[in-house]
Formats: C-alpha cells, structure tokens, sequence
C-alpha cells in the first residue's frame, strides 16, 4: 500500500503509533510531506528514523530548510569552539528558526553524534519539495504547501522552492483535471473552516482534486493524519 502523512513536527510517539496502525511493512511505500522537525522534542529522531527506511520518502517542509541552513554554522560553532561566532545573517537564521519552534530540534541536534549529524546533513540537502506518483492508475502530485504563482501547464520544474513550500491551495483552483493535489502544511482545521465546515476540524479534507493531510498534530487536539492513496481510507492518531 502506499501512504502518505506530513507535518509530524517532532511527535515520535504519534508518528511510530501511526506505522503500527497502518501496519507499515516492507512492501508498503510512504511518502512525507514535510515539517518532521520543530515543535515537538523529537524531529531529528523521526529524521534519522526516515533516513534509514528504504521505502518511505520524505519531502522538504519549510522547517526543514531552515534547519539546512542554520545546521552548517551550528556544527562550526560546536566545532570549532567558541571563537566561530554566528555573523549576522547566521543570528538572524536562527533567531528565526528558534521563533518557528526550533528550540526543541536545536537542543536534540546538539546531542546527536558525528555520525548522526552527518547523516542528518546530508539527508536534509537530498529532499525535494514534490513528487508525482501514480497509485492504481491514479495520478498525484504530492507537494509541501501548494503551488504559489500556478500556471497552467507550466511543469513542476520550472516552479522555485518557495513556491512549493509557504503558500496555501486555492480552494476553487482545478490545479491538474488529471491529477490530484496532496498537500500538508495549512492545519485542515483552517481549510475547513474556509469552507464552512468547522466540526470537521482536525480530519483529511477532501475537496475536488485537492486533499490537505496536515491535521494538527503538534497543536492541542490535533491528530497525525494518514491517508492510503490505494483506498482512500483514512487513520488518525
């Protein structure tokens, strides 16, 4: 079967809980839509955890691509002593890493080892912010965020980074008549609300060819959502 979840924000609990109720195995596929870090105590935990497991992919989430940028100056600092300071464009990286709940993933990092670390890095540099995949003869795009400054029929690589990772879908857009929009990143509890629908709240929101799956796991009441691209069945921790 083939999965896909996002925003897990540093819940290892919720996120190992989900792969026991989906009955995650070898032969399955998962796909990550980004934001594993921040938050929540554990996001390097769920990364290395990532790393390692063949079958899953996972996405580059806007928290991700800070860490990417703020870890080389961090790892030189804890390096090379206190007489590497942060120049200022480095202060002002992690002064916003740390106001976009990095304090728990900057304080995990620094307890990794060597080894970790680097393999930390280098996954971090490998992701990418999209992928298309076709499940049972059904197509997907799978993304960060969205698609900011969409044109029809422009292809996925001509888009910039941004412009996968810090918007938000129009509602009303048909991105693809072909193929179906997955996303993560806006809590759904918000796109429901836009639709009118609030008692939905923290569920998979369905709507045309979109599919939002960021049900608000690290904010209170919120849930890890999963979704099976073969049954469009849906699991929630």
């Amino acid at each position: 079967m083939t999965y896909v979840m996002s925003d897990i924000h540093g819940c290892y609990d919720k996120y190992q809980s989900m792969l026991a109720a989906i009955h995650f195995a070898a032969d399955d596929t998962l796909y990550v839509l980004g934001d594993v870090l921040d938050r929540g105590p554990d996001g390097f935990r769920i990364l290395l955890d990532l790393a390692v497991r063949p079958n899953v992919t996972g996405l580059l989430g806007n928290h991700e691509l800070l860490a990417a940028a703020v870890l080389p100056s961090l790892l030189r600092t804890m390096r090379q002593g206190e007489d590497q300071f942060l120049t200022p464009a480095e202060r002002k990286l992690m002064e916003e890493w740390l106001q976009n709940g990095g304090k728990s993933s900057i304080l995990q990092f620094l307890q990794l080892s060597d080894e970790e670390t680097e393999v930390v890095c280098a996954y971090l540099n490998a992701l990418s912010p999209w992928k298309e995949v076709t499940v049972q003869g059904r197509k997907f795009v799978l993304v960060r965020a969205g698609l900011a400054h969409f044109s029809a029929g422009r292809p996925l690589e001509d888009y910039d980074l941004e412009d996968f990772l810090f918007c938000c879908p129009d509602l009303d857009t048909v991105y693809f008549p072909d193929k179906t929009l997955v996303f993560g990143h806006t809590p759904t509890r918000l796109l429901y609300k836009q639709v009118g629908e609030p008692e939905r709240l923290d569920r998979i929101f369905q709507r045309g060819t979109l599919i939002g799956i960021d049900c608000g796991c690290a904010y209170p009441g919120g849930q890890l959502g999963c979704l099976c691209l073969e049954t469009m069945e849906e699991f929630y921790v």
